[in-house]
């Protein structure tokens, strides 16, 4: 990826500064990470007689070559608007790259009639980082990402702004002795699914939870299966758990709590959950048998408690009916999924409301 930084008269030095720090920091933390930035100017600027210049690298020449171009704050753009020769430099890869404007960067992308790929207009002093992230995050994994917002010290800030742009999503790994696990989480998906815990069945049940959830989830697990699966369920429930947990964030505008009952075939099962944030976990089912598909029925239970505990969620699993436990587990992983996305869902009338008389959700 080639990133250009567009540097204008009387350009806001602490915007650019703050970009090339994250793409900096980004190669340092990654070192086979392929991308080039060059600050860029139609004209060689002028050095200041007093405070802090920029020398730009890449002077006068077409833009045509970038992925990507930045447009920052500057004091000097109500001047250039009106320099067709600028404008015209500035709009002359707009067919090839993307467009990222910034504070008063924003009048500029509007004024040469490209989309703007940032996706905020306030004017928080941090956007520079957040800038520098959302472009990074076309060729990196959020788990990179928050990697980097936490060796630049602004992983709160970052976690804060992808709730507020409606970008709720999580990247973690769990690694211990008897398990290795990654997962990638958005709340706000269409149902897209990458699962591999090496238990085929799980697998089964947790695509349910992102198909009819509308949750996007990426999840490898590799655990000590030659010793049994229930090292591998505890810990792809913990992991899941704290997942949906990040991504919920403080929690403002969600609904909470969701109910559902699902059907499967002669199974009938109810799920209620609640991010109230204190854990606890409830089932109620009379098994047939002990085993699903060779692994033993108590270890979903556990994947569920589990589940619970990580999620600081309220679990209460009932299954009224049912013969055979594949379609008694089935209805349940369902349910769960319905459950979650109406508990995770964002209600319009109190997006900056915490949905607790507390106002705070531990």
């Amino acid at each position: 990826m080639k990133i250009g930084i567009i540097y204008s008269p009387s350009a806001s030095v602490i915007d650019v500064a703050i970009l090339m720090h994250t793409f900096i920091i980004s190669r340092q933390l990654f070192s086979d990470l392929d991308i080039q930035f060059e600050i860029c100017s139609f004209l060689p600027q002028k050095s200041p007689e007093t405070g802090v210049s920029i020398n730009p690298s890449y002077v006068g020449l077409p833009l045509s070559g970038f992925n990507t171009l930045v447009l920052p704050g500057s004091d000097g753009y109500e001047k250039v608007k009106t320099d067709i020769n600028w404008l015209t430099w500035v709009q002359g890869s707009a067919n090839v790259s993307n467009f990222y404007g910034f504070h008063e960067g924003i009048s500029i992308v509007n004024l040469i009639n490209v989309p703007n790929q940032w996706k905020s207009n306030n004017s928080n002093p941090l956007n520079g980082f957040f800038v520098g992230l959302q472009i990074l995050e076309q060729i990196l994994e959020p788990e990179k990402i928050h990697a980097i917002s936490r060796t630049m010290g602004v992983e709160t800030s970052w976690r804060s702004y992808l709730q507020t742009m409606n970008i709720r999503q999580s990247a973690l790994s769990r690694d211990t002795a008897e398990t290795q696990i990654r997962v990638n989480l958005k709340l706000d998906g269409s149902g897209k699914s990458n699962i591999n815990t090496r238990i085929p069945f799980l697998d089964h049940m947790l695509t349910q939870i992102a198909r009819h959830g509308l949750f996007d989830i990426e999840l490898n697990a590799n655990g000590d299966l030659e010793i049994d699966q229930h090292h591998t369920m505890e810990d792809c429930g913990i992991i899941l758990g704290d997942a949906f947990r990040l991504a919920l964030g403080d929690k403002k505008g969600i609904n909470r709590m969701g109910s559902t009952s699902v059907p499967m075939d002669e199974s009938l099962a109810t799920v209620t959950i609640d991010f109230s944030g204190r854990p606890y976990f409830v089932i109620q089912s009379k098994w047939n048998g002990e085993n699903i598909a060779e692994i033993p029925v108590s270890l979903f239970e556990h994947f569920l408690e589990s589940f619970a505990i990580a999620a600081r969620c309220n679990l209460y699993v009932h299954v009224q009916a049912g013969k055979d436990n594949h379609h008694m587990c089935e209805a349940i992983f369902k349910a769960l999924a319905k459950a979650l996305d109406q508990a995770c869902h964002l209600d319009v009338r109190r997006l900056d409301q915490i949905p607790s008389t507390k106002e705070k959700i531990f």
